[in-house]
């Protein structure tokens, strides 16, 4: 939300894409609806698009779903999207999506804007267009790339589509002003340690330990 509130207060068009952990329609549906709740106060101009990855990886609860289901799946969250108003989009690698290996892109491509992930040794300008076959509405180029005002490397991408006007929000409430997490670029490891402590004192939340 802070994004959000960041993105919009300076004039920059927004759409925004969501890490689907979902198994079945049911749960896709839920997430949907979660997450146009939480967008529903802010001008969403650009799609909202499905993202699920990680999902071959043996500790996902995804691990094991065809590729009929995981795309049954995407298309119930994507549909959900639809009728609240937003303008759903898929997002996927382009290893994952050329010839339906593991997304029947036949079906989705045919209902919703593509958003194809594909890295080229050269990036863009210099490699004109991703190489992946199917019809896609956006072009992510690169994971490395450098924005002003954004320290660290980042994505970038290519949109074949653009909107004149900004959309008005779906709900009129106020949200409540979000600050910078600064947990987020955090790294974080689990350990097994056993701690003593002699004393500890609580200082406004936090601990400090003796």
């Amino acid at each position: 939300e802070y994004n959000l509130q960041q993105a919009i207060a300076n004039k920059i068009k927004v759409g925004v894409y969501f890490f689907s952990t979902a198994v079945s329609t049911q749960e896709a549906v839920e997430e949907a609806d979660w997450v146009a709740d939480l967008i529903a106060p802010y001008q969403i101009t650009y799609p909202v698009a499905y993202n699920c990855e990680g999902f071959q990886n043996a500790d996902s609860r995804q691990n094991g779903l065809d590729t009929a289901t995981r795309t049954t799946i995407a298309d119930a969250f994507l549909k959900e999207i639809y009728q609240k108003g937003y303008t759903p989009m898929f997002y996927a690698a382009k290893n994952e999506m050329e010839n339906n290996v593991l997304w029947d892109m036949t079906k989705l491509s045919s209902s919703y804007k593509v958003w194809v992930s594909q890295y080229p040794d050269s990036p863009y300008p210099q490699t004109a267009r991703s190489s992946y076959t199917g019809t896609h509405a956006m072009w992510q180029y690169s994971n490395n790339a450098t924005v002003p005002g954004i320290t660290k490397p980042t994505d970038v991408n290519i949109a074949y589509f653009g909107y004149a006007d900004v959309a008005a929000a779906k709900s009129q409430e106020t949200p409540q002003t979000a600050s910078a997490s600064v947990e987020a670029l955090m790294n974080f490891s689990s350990v097994n340690e056993t701690v003593t402590v002699e004393r500890c004192t609580i200082f406004g939340g936090s601990f400090r330990y003796f």
